[in-house]
């Protein structure tokens, strides 16, 4: 009877170690992607323009922290744009839509959308 015990206890040992060990490398497949190669999104209010830089500083809100903040986005030749051209078709006060990436240290955006706005009904549109 005492040797079925101790070869249980050995048994019970053996599997606790395996289940550790494939419980670690479950964890480390699924481990999430780098905040590096996280795209993330925000709308918000540009602050303010350096077209001689191709960046933008965009005061949005956020919900993480429950708190606003400004996101200093540089716009490159393979930034998609919507209703504007280039960075210096961007204005002060203008509300934007910007997917980006972090990148050694800096956002860049994959797009920048300019929100236009629309006329009011009845009214005809300000050129």
């Amino acid at each position: 009877m005492a040797r079925s015990f101790r070869l249980y206890i050995i048994i019970s040992i053996i599997m606790m170690f395996a289940a550790t060990s494939a419980f670690s490398q479950a964890i480390e497949t699924t481990k999430p992607e780098s905040a590096q190669s996280k795209e993330i999104a925000i709308y918000g209010e540009v602050q303010s323009v350096n077209a001689a830089a191709n960046t933008v500083s965009v005061q949005y809100y956020d919900y993480d922290s429950d708190s606003e903040k400004i996101a200093e986005i540089a716009v490159g030749k393979d930034t998609r744009m919507e209703n504007a051209k280039a960075v210096s078709d961007i204005k002060k006060g203008d509300w934007v839509d910007v997917t980006y990436m972090v990148s050694d240290g800096k956002n860049i955006a994959s797009m920048v959308s300019v929100e236009k706005e629309e006329p009011a009904a009845g009214l005809p549109a300000e050129e």
